[in-house]
């Protein structure tokens, strides 16, 4: 190295040299005081390791790790699984006291949806029979309202249009007319005589028949000249007005059907089957309040109960986690953060875990170093290892001194030196020839 620096000092001298030579028989040799010559410093160049190392306090933890615990207060019937037990997803951990009144309201839910989706698909099957049925109605409805429209219509018309039966009718309404009087008076002379007489009873039943065939041959009269009773005018208008909104209700059926297609129908059916799917799940989820399952593949590190246990809702008593993947939790200073980045390659070693090393990567940078409160428990000293590269070239601390850092340095080799360059820690430079 001493050699390098020797080189670049004779470079120095000749130039000075070749400057003075050109006049030397033409001027006078002045003599000049000779300048005191500092002598520069010359270290060794070394080839070695080069890294920067953190010193951090973190807490190592899986990065897959749940708190489980039950979604009501109970007492444990059963555990499972023992601590250290390796489980998978969905596996049955605990169970809490009756289940079986919890399982039967699944299973009601069950049936309620698998009914409700039968039914929808029916309703989709049925749409276009019901709107075929609908117009088949429509028209009974239309014939319905005709009849009793025309039955209401021919009260007000002579049914026999024969003069001699229509006389031999009237003439049985005279003679059962008269008759009836003659029972009537009959009958009258005899009133006052108790009801238990026998020939009192004889021309009271005598006056009922009377009576009885007269009302039949004025209805047969009546029926002959077209002449209804008010009763029966009555009765027609209500058989109209009860065909007439039969109509318009097969008529609008008619219509929705037409227009629709039976999308309400199977919308309403698509609720009813959305309803018992909220059922079911419900139904589902309160029978997994009183079970404990596995969210994870994971080792169970902790177990707080055993059976005949008394539990809270949302009170921790199983920890799951999969130790494969660690996470360090660590807060660093503020004046390391410009020495990392996220993404970064690192090597971590714990204190805890002498000789034992983790490669890491960095995956977030905290904004708030307020935080680092929440690392004080089950903290471990960890160092860090961030950059780590071999065969580099290195100046020892003091190259790194007053001079160096005004001036800089050049690295020489066989034939050539590389560029002057700053002096600091971690310098690298192409490798001169």
């Amino acid at each position: 190295m001493r050699k390098i620096f020797q080189q670049i000092g004779m470079v120095f001298i000749l130039v000075l040299t070749a400057g003075c030579a050109t006049n030397r028989s033409a001027v006078t040799p002045t003599l000049v005081p000779t300048p005191v010559t500092v002598e520069k410093p010359i270290y060794t160049v070394e080839r070695g390791l080069v890294e920067q190392v953190l010193q951090l306090t973190g807490r190592v933890s899986p990065k897959l790790q749940q708190d489980l615990y039950f979604r009501a207060d109970g007492f444990v019937k059963e555990v499972l699984v023992q601590n250290g037990d390796w489980v998978t997803k969905d596996t049955v951990l605990s169970r809490l006291d009756e289940p079986e009144r919890y399982q039967a309201d699944v299973a009601s839910a069950e049936l309620a949806y698998e009914q409700a989706k039968i039914k929808l698909e029916q309703t989709k099957l049925d749409a276009p029979i019901q709107a075929a049925q609908a117009k088949i109605t429509l028209l009974e409805a239309q014939i319905a309202l005709d009849k009793a429209r025309n039955d209401r219509a021919a009260m007000q018309y002579p049914r026999v249009t024969d003069g001699l039966k229509l006389e031999q009718l009237r003439g049985d309404v005279a003679a059962a007319l008269s008759s009836l009087n003659d029972a009537q008076q009959a009958f009258d002379d005899v009133a006052d005589k108790p009801e238990g007489d026998s020939y009192r009873q004889m021309l009271l039943q005598s006056l009922l028949d009377a009576r009885q065939a007269y009302d039949r041959a004025v209805i047969n009269l009546n029926w002959a000249e077209g002449k209804a009773t008010q009763i029966d005018l009555n009765l027609a208008d209500a058989k109209v007005a009860l065909a007439q909104a039969t109509y318009e209700k097969a008529l609008a059926e008619a219509e929705f059907w037409n227009e629709d297609g039976g999308l309400t129908e199977i919308r309403l059916a698509e609720l009813v089957l959305r309803d018992a799917e909220t059922r079911l799940a419900l139904a589902t989820k309160t029978l997994g309040s009183i079970e404990l399952v596995a969210p994870i593949n994971g080792q169970v590190l902790s177990l707080s109960i055993v059976p005949g246990s008394q539990v809270r809702a949302f009170q921790a008593v199983i920890t799951l986690a999969d130790p494969a993947e660690l996470v360090l939790m660590s807060i660093p200073a503020v004046k390391d953060l410009n020495k990392l980045a996220v993404g970064m390659q690192a090597v971590v070693r714990l204190s805890s875990q002498q000789g034992q090393e983790y490669t890491a990567t960095i995956s977030n940078i905290p904004l708030d170093l307020t935080s680092a409160s929440e690392l004080s428990s089950g903290n471990n000293a960890v160092q860090v290892t961030l950059n780590e590269q071999a065969d580099v070239l290195q100046l020892g601390d003091a190259a790194c001194g007053p001079f160096f850092s005004r001036a800089g340095f050049r690295v020489c080799g066989k034939w050539r030196c590389s560029e002057k360059g700053e002096c600091g820690a971690g310098v690298e430079g192409k490798r001169p020839g």
